[in-house]
């Protein structure tokens, strides 16, 4: 029993926590939808966002991202309120940077890799999503580019698109799941009257870990002014689909 009371007094040291009062989710109170690290912009600047998912079980409510830089000292990053995800869940968002000249999150500077949890507090309840006790974990990408995503809840995520000059195109995150993969973009310029399907490409990974893809899409759409559009993603005998929480995604 002593050595079971002092390996749990150990844990808690090191995810710099304590955990009283708390309940890890194990359904869907919170969960991380997906994070990226950033050295792209500039010499010196480093960015760490991300985006959350919460059941909204009240009125009051604040969500943290709990994280490390180094194993040793832990951070909190307050995120924000972003919108309904669909009746009984929300989005919310976080984003902390640092130019590499000032003193405002000197942790990224020089950034290795980041570990972190998402602390969720309503009703004077807090709820952890810590990756199942493991932690989320990413690191900065040793080759171009130089972002690196990983996705929490999803399996395949719509990352952006774009509609010009009569060209419909965009980019996905895909969780690689398994070797075998095919992704397709199911969508509509006249509000689903017609529907129409096409394939996105691999384009490479996005972390060095391998446990995320690019894939990108282009199609010809002459005169649409408007697309309508939700993604699947099929692997290992399962489908996976983004469709915007069933609202599914539009592009002008």
């Amino acid at each position: 029993m002593k050595k079971l009371f002092a390996g749990l007094m150990m844990f808690t040291l090191i995810f710099g926590v304590s955990f009283a009062e708390s309940a890890f989710a194990g359904s869907d109170e919170v969960k991380l939808i997906d994070s990226d690290i950033s050295v792209i912009y500039k010499p010196g600047y480093v960015g760490f966002s991300g985006n959350i998912e919460v059941a909204n079980l009240g009125p009051v409510k604040t969500v943290t991202v709990h994280y490390t830089t180094d194993n040793t000292t832990w951070y909190d990053a307050s995120a924000y309120y972003v919108g309904p995800t669909d009746a009984s869940h929300e989005k919310w968002h976080f984003s902390i940077s640092t130019n590499g000249s000032t003193a405002d999150h000197s942790e990224l500077k020089n950034l290795k890799f980041i570990k972190f949890a998402i602390k969720y507090e309503v009703n004077n309840q807090t709820y952890w999503d810590n990756n199942g006790s493991e932690n989320y974990y990413n690191e900065v990408n040793n080759s171009y580019p130089l972002t690196s995503i990983i996705l929490g809840k999803p399996n395949v995520l719509n990352a952006d698109s774009n509609l010009n000059n009569g060209t419909f195109s965009g980019n996905i995150y895909v969780k690689n799941l398994n070797p075998a993969k095919t992704v397709k973009i199911v969508y509509t310029t006249d509000n689903w009257a017609t529907i129409h399907e096409g394939y996105a490409t691999y384009v490479g990974r996005l972390n060095n870990l391998n446990s995320v893809e690019g894939w990108k899409y282009s199609f010809d759409v002459p005169g649409a002014w408007n697309v309508k559009y939700a993604i699947s993603y099929t692997t290992g005998g399962q489908t996976y689909r983004d469709n915007n929480y069933g609202h599914n995604y539009e592009v002008h």
